[in-house]
């Protein structure tokens, strides 16, 4: 059975508020979708997209490449990713976390704006996600986070369960 790489690719379909909406300053997400590749797949093709919504209070998701990216945004360094993807593998029945360090799952994506009244902001972020080479398991999950400026995160989403035989994988 192939296994495909791990590719993390992070498609910003956001959009900002129009209206001033009260949003807690914490970031909320929430689980829209999980759309599958079905068929034959090579070793660069992603699995898929997991979609989901996020507010955000006091407008302060994403980061800047020229003024976010020292200190705790520093490359290295844990926050210079304000997309965090954990992945897990079923193993005997239950979902174990398998760490990808290099390169991360995680994401980085830009500095987002209001088009609205105030600072609340509203959007949908889909990211493209993989399953690591050479695997012996077949069925994967992602947990899913995001950070803002102020280093709140929001809850974590967890994806349905990925089983990788019934892509053609």
């Amino acid at each position: 059975m192939k296994k495909g790489i791990l590719l993390l690719i992070v498609v910003f379909g956001l959009s900002s508020c129009l209206k001033d909406v009260d949003y807690p300053n914490r970031p909320q997400i929430e689980f829209i979708e999980m759309t599958l590749n079905y068929g034959t797949l090579s070793i660069t093709d992603s699995l898929g997209i997991v979609s989901f919504s996020f507010t955000d209070g006091d407008g302060n998701l994403g980061l800047d490449d020229a003024t976010d990216s020292d200190g705790v945004f520093a490359e290295g360094e844990p926050y210079h990713f304000n997309l965090f993807i954990r992945y897990f593998e079923k193993r005997n029945g239950v979902f174990e976390e398998f760490v990808i360090e290099n390169p991360p799952l995680h994401a980085r994506f830009e500095r987002l704006t209001s088009a609205g009244v105030g600072n609340s902001i509203e959007g949908r972020m889909d990211a493209w996600f993989g399953a690591r080479p050479g695997s012996p398991y077949d069925t994967v999950r992602y947990e899913v986070y995001i950070v803002d400026r102020d280093l709140q995160h929001s809850d974590t989403i967890v994806t349905p369960e990925v089983v990788l035989s019934e892509l053609g994988f």
